[in-house]
């Protein structure tokens, strides 16, 4: 139904983009008729700019053939282009397709300016009939066709990838107690040359009751049909059993110490070449052929998800962990000298991304320090982050301090213009730079993306955010651009002894976990949402809570266990960096953790080992929800909490602290 819906939207929305520029009502109104080729649509309102043009916003209606119209507009009576839609559902339509108006400025912004400079130019050449005039308006012309075009085709994209529901439409959401959804898809095309191309919604009510209707019925027709196959099956079945018994048993067996062996094999490559044959051509050589294609992809899987290691492991050969006795790396870095501490801890999700930090002394009191976030996951991620760890080693392998000083605003500069100049779509740079004087505890740092700076400061015990200058990140705008707006300029802040600067990427706030009800279902809450992150108030709780060494309680939002609550005691903590960030990776991991009672020994959470430690010293339901564990074959930094499950981690878990000694 979902795939009907999205036709539907996309035919409505090109039309849309057709008559709305022109406040066609007539031909708008017609509009609405095409949903009755998808007898599960109510009805259809399309939404877009005043008529007036006096505003921005794009809930006012133009055509509808809702019967009950009036009821949900903010007047009593349909004036197209006057009458705005009301209600607190479809105002969350209305935000989350603006939201992809900064989306189209991106991609296609400067092409609309550039279109309508060429315009402006192309008119004024009407009036001259010289040759080079007449050259330079064709120029134009096929200038301006060709940017038109591709304008048209990035705004099409964004408006396919805007589709989307309220509530969310999934398999979860399909019951009969929630029948009503609203389908909508954000329309997006040029108006000369403004910066608005959200500039209309077409909004679907779609009822689920039929298709429910449908289920049921089909299901009841299966339930017959099984109840007179089955009771078929049972007469023949007395009368043939004796004579194909010995026929069945013999290959189910066959079948049986297969799938046996292919759930106790943990590393899935060791199948490679183990099927097996089955002579008969029923439907149990047909499953055995399914089984053995079977064991084939789980063997072409392992092999991938190996190779997907290997590029995690080569991309964590950039940043400054500790390797174990082979040489592979772990999951902390740790550094320190009388004036500065220095720890960090990245664990990544699937795949290979853009995440990095690494700190470098330069001489008997300055260390240089980045920390960096690349948009996007994949090769494309992780081939400009090692660009950006190639130039950091690069510029601080060779620096000093009389040549170089602490200005960064060069290199940050000559970074920006490397990732313009390559070009990856989409794929951009957010980090800090910074130069640490561990002796009188000045921090000289230049900012490409990041806006905000996290410190503990110890003489208030109070974790703090430093609001910096705001610039674009890294890639975005050559730095010509950059500088029109004031470039990437210098900060300067200052530690004391035992202040902390945590540099961290939005793996650790924006850390999820779902709704679930007390059977352990995901659920949604009254505005749709089924998820809760860690957030920053909670990162600022624990990072306070551990130098404190006080106790630290986490509750989570619609938990399945009522009023539990998860107690972390870091009494006996020695207030460094690497007890907050530890307590910070620690808590993330419990917080995206829970434990179903229905929950077996296959049910398992992949933990690091030095995460189990610190749970193991400070968490107080260490035994309700660690005890239950086996060890990792293949790498002994972790092992397996068995009987407990977990929510996905999205973001790498990125985080670099810097503690004045």
């Amino acid at each position: 139904m979902s795939d009907r819906v999205s036709v539907l939207l996309e035919s409505l929305s090109s039309g849309v983009r057709t008559y709305l520029p022109g406040q066609n009502i007539l031909e708008l109104s017609l509009l609405p008729q095409q949903s009755s080729a998808l007898p599960e649509v109510g009805y259809v309102t399309i939404l877009g700019l005043p008529a007036s043009g006096e505003n921005v916003n794009i809930n006012y209606v133009w055509a509808t053939n809702d019967d009950n119209i009036e009821g949900h507009i903010d007047n009593s009576e349909l004036i197209f282009g006057v009458s705005r839609l009301s209600g607190d559902e479809n105002s969350a339509i209305t935000a989350e397709c603006l939201k992809l108006n900064e989306t189209a400025i991106g991609s296609v912004g400067e092409m609309t300016s550039e279109v309508e400079r060429l315009t402006r130019e192309g008119l004024a050449l009407v009036s001259s009939t010289d040759e080079a005039s007449t050259l330079r308006r064709q120029e134009i012309g096929e200038t301006v066709s060709r940017l038109s075009t591709q304008i048209n085709t990035e705004l099409n994209t964004i408006s396919k990838s805007g589709i989307n529901s309220y509530p969310k439409f999934s398999r979860e959401t399909l019951s009969s107690e929630h029948t009503e959804f609203l389908f909508y898809a954000p329309v997006l095309y040029r108006q000369g040359g403004e910066q608005t191309f959200v500039r209309g919604i077409v909004i679907l009510h779609v009822s689920t009751t039929m298709l429910l209707e449908e289920l049921n019925a089909a299901l009841r027709v299966i339930l017959i049909i099984t109840g007179s196959i089955t009771g078929l099956a049972l007469l023949s079945g007395l009368i043939g059993a004796i004579i194909f018994s010995s026929m069945l048993i013999r290959p189910l067996r066959v079948l049986s110490r297969h799938v046996y062996l292919i759930r106790d094999t943990e590393d899935k490559e060791e199948l490679a070449g183990k099927q097996f044959k089955i002579r008969s051509k029923d439907e149990i050589g047909l499953l055995g052929d399914a089984i053995n294609d079977m064991t084939d992809g789980l063997v072409k899987a392992a092999v991938a998800a190996k190779d997907l290691s290997v590029g995690k492991e080569t991309q964590k050969m950039f940043i400054p962990l500790k390797t174990d006795a082979t040489g592979r790396k772990l999951t902390t870095a740790a550094m320190s000298s009388g004036n500065a501490g220095f720890f960090g801890y990245y664990e990544g999700a699937k795949g290979v991304s853009g995440d990095y930090f690494d700190f470098k002394k330069l001489d008997s009191r300055h260390y240089g320090i980045i920390k960096c976030d690349v948009a996007g996951k994949g090769v494309p991620a992780s081939l400009i982050m090692v660009e950006v760890a190639t130039l950091f080693t690069e510029y601080f392998g060779a620096w000093k301090l009389k040549e170089d000083g602490y200005n960064l605003t060069p290199f940050v500069s000559r970074l920006n213009d490397m990732l313009d100049e390559r070009g990856f779509k989409g794929r951009f740079a957010a980090f800090t730079l910074c130069i640490f004087d561990a002796v009188s505890g000045d921090l000289y740092f230049c900012n490409a993306g990041d806006s905000l700076l996290h410190f503990y400061n110890a003489a208030s015990g109070e974790k703090v955010t430093d609001a910096v200058p705001e610039t674009p990140a890294a890639g975005v705008f050559p730095t010509f651009l950059v500088d029109t707006k004031g470039g990437f300029p210098m900060q300067k802040r200052h530690l004391d002894v035992g202040d902390v600067l945590f540099l961290y990427t939005d793996g650790i706030e924006e850390a999820q976990r779902l709704y679930r009800d007390e059977k352990f279902r995901v659920i949604t809450d009254k505005e749709g949402i089924d998820n809760e992150q860690m957030s920053p108030e909670r990162v600022n709780e624990i990072i306070e809570a551990v130098f404190a060494k006080s106790t630290y309680v986490l509750e989570k939002v619609n938990n399945p266990i009522p009023n539990e609550k998860l107690e972390f005691d870091f009494s006996t903590c020695n207030g460094t960096v690497e007890d907050a960030i530890m307590a910070l990776v620690s808590i993330e991991k419990i917080f995206r953790m829970y434990k179903p009672p229905t929950a077996t020994e296959r049910d398992e959470v992949l933990i690091d080992i030095k995460v189990d430690e610190f749970l193991n010293a400070h968490f107080k339901q260490y035994e309700i929800y660690c005890t239950n564990r086996r060890p990792h074959i293949t790498d002994p930094q972790y092992l397996w909490y068995t009987h407990v499950m977990e929510d996905p981690q999205y973001d790498d878990l990125t985080i670099l602290g810097v503690q004045k000694c």
